[in-house]
C-alpha cells in the first residue's frame, strides 16, 4: 500500500475487504455483549428452546444478515461463560458479502476457546433467497434471528414481504414452537427515534484489530432522505498509524429504510406469519414471529 489511491465514485461497503475490517472495529464500540443486548435477547430465545424436551435433532438456528459473525461468536461466548461444553445446535450464518463471511470464519476459528462448541456453516445467500441457496434450513429452522440493524436494508413492502415468506418458508414445519426474531434499531421506529440517536453514523476513528499498522478514519454520514428512505453516505480513509499518510480514501453509500410500525403487522400476516410478542429492549425493539 504505497501511494494514495482515492474511489471517487460511490460503492457499496459490504463487497470490501477494507471496510469489512474496518467494521469489526467500529461496530464494537455500538454493538456490545451482555445485558441488555441483541445477543442477550437472541440466547434467551435460544435457551428456551433448547428446554424443549421433544427433540429429535439439534437446533437449526439461522442468523441472517450475520455480517461477520458478531452474533454467533456471542452466543458461543455465553454459552462457555455458563459452562456449556456442547449446544445441541447447528447455526448457519448467511450473508450476501463473501468478504464479510471470509472474515466470520476467520475470526472464529482464530478463537480456540469457541471451538467444538457448535457447529457452524457459511452461507453466500440474502433475505430473498436463502431457503433455495441453503436447502438445509428450509421447513427446518427452529429459530431464525436478524439482528444488528439489517431488517432496514429491505426497501420496499414487497421485500420485506419477501422476505417474510422465506422466513415462513425456513421455520419448522409442524413445529408450534419455531421462532423467527427481528431486532430493529430504535433509530429507525419513528415512535423511539427521539430516544435512539443515530451514534454509528458519527465520524471515528479506529485502529485494525488485523493490521494494526492501519489505521481507519470515518468521516460522518450524510443522510438524504427521500420519503421512508434514506441514504447515509461517508468517506473512510485508510491511514499509517506511524504517521499518518492516507493510504486509501474510499466513499461509501448503503440505502437504508425506515421501519413502518402502521405496515407491519398486515406484512407480517400477508407472509403467512403472526406476531407472538414484542419486546423493547436497550437498543430498539425484538419482535416474535411464529407461523399462523
Amino acid at each position: 500500500m504505497g501511494s494514495q489511491d482515492t474511489l471517487s465514485a460511490f460503492i457499496s461497503p459490504f463487497a470490501d475487504e477494507h471496510y469489512t475490517d474496518f467494521y469489526d472495529a467500529h461496530v464494537a464500540r455500538f454493538w456490545k455483549p451482555g445485558h441488555g443486548s441483541d445477543i442477550q435477547l437472541i440466547w434467551e430465545s435460544l435457551q428456551d428452546l433448547l428446554r424443549l424436551q421433544d427433540r429429535a435433532s439439534p437446533l437449526n438456528v439461522v442468523d441472517m444478515g450475520t455480517g461477520t459473525g458478531r452474533v454467533i461468536r456471542g452466543l458461543l461466548a455465553n454459552a462457555k461463560a455458563e459452562g456449556i461444553e456442547k449446544l445441541d445446535t447447528k447455526f448457519f450464518g448467511i450473508d450476501p458479502g463473501t468478504s464479510m463471511l471470509r472474515r466470520g470464519r476467520d475470526l472464529l476459528e482464530a478463537n480456540e476457546q469457541l471451538h467444538g462448541i457448535a457447529d457452524v456453516t457459511w452461507v453466500l445467500s440474502d433475505a430473498l433467497g436463502f431457503t433455495a441457496d441453503e436447502p438445509a434450513v428450509c421447513g427446518a429452522t427452529d429459530l431464525l434471528f436478524f439482528a444488528g440493524g439489517g431488517f432496514n436494508h429491505l426497501l420496499s413492502p414487497g421485500e420485506i414481504v419477501g422476505f417474510l415468506r422465506e422466513v415462513a418458508r425456513s421455520l419448522r414445519t409442524n413445529s408450534p414452537s419455531a421462532t423467527a426474531v427481528m431486532v430493529i434499531q430504535g433509530e429507525s421506529i419513528p415512535s423511539m427515534m427521539a430516544t435512539f440517536p443515530n451514534d454509528d453514523g458519527e465520524a471515528s476513528t479506529v485502529v485494525s484489530k488485523k493490521m494494526p499498522e492501519i489505521t481507519y478514519e470515518k468521516s460522518a454520514d450524510t443522510k438524504t432522505w427521500a420519503g421512508p428512505l434514506h441514504v447515509d453516505a461517508f468517506t473512510l480513509k485508510v491511514k499509517s498509524t506511524e504517521d499518518g499518510r492516507v493510504l486509501k480514501e474510499f466513499k461509501f453509500r448503503y440505502d437504508l429504510r425506515q421501519f413502518d410500525e402502521e405496515a407491519w403487522p398486515g406484512l407480517v400476516e400477508k407472509a403467512g406469519l403472526k406476531i407472538t410478542r414484542e419486546r423493547d429492549y436497550a437498543l430498539g425493539r425484538a419482535y416474535y414471529l411464529q407461523r399462523m
